[in-house]
């Protein structure tokens, strides 16, 4: 049997400034203060999409989800920030690895497909 090889293609959308969420519109939109967002970014929690030299920072859309997300695994689980990092990129895996399985699955029905 051949040795199948797997290409992972990583697509990095160019997003204009504009498209992007200051700190205090994600601390709006996520219904956090705006410190704790900091807080969240200085932990490494919550990632800026870019960083200016005056120190503003801004974020995607999805830093909105992340920021809820975070003080959700505070509150309801109780767990500390090391531990929050941790889950993040377990979910974070385990999104990766569900949408490997689901391609996977996708290419042995087409060669499935192909042998009958």
């Amino acid at each position: 049997m051949a040795a199948t090889k797997l290409m992972i293609i990583v697509r990095n959308k160019d997003i204009s400034d504009r498209d992007l969420l200051s700190l205090a519109e994600v601390a709006y939109h996520s219904k956090l203060h705006p410190e704790l967002i900091a807080r969240f970014v200085s932990l490494g929690l919550l990632e800026p999409r870019k960083r200016y030299g005056t120190g503003e920072l801004l974020f995607d859309s999805e830093a909105v989800l992340t920021a809820k997300k975070i003080w959700r695994l505070r509150q309801e689980h109780g767990i500390n920030y090391a531990g929050v990092g941790l889950v993040l990129d377990l979910l974070d895996r385990i999104e990766f690895l569900e949408l490997e399985v689901e391609r996977l699955k996708a290419l042995l029905n087409s060669q499935a497909c192909m042998d009958i």
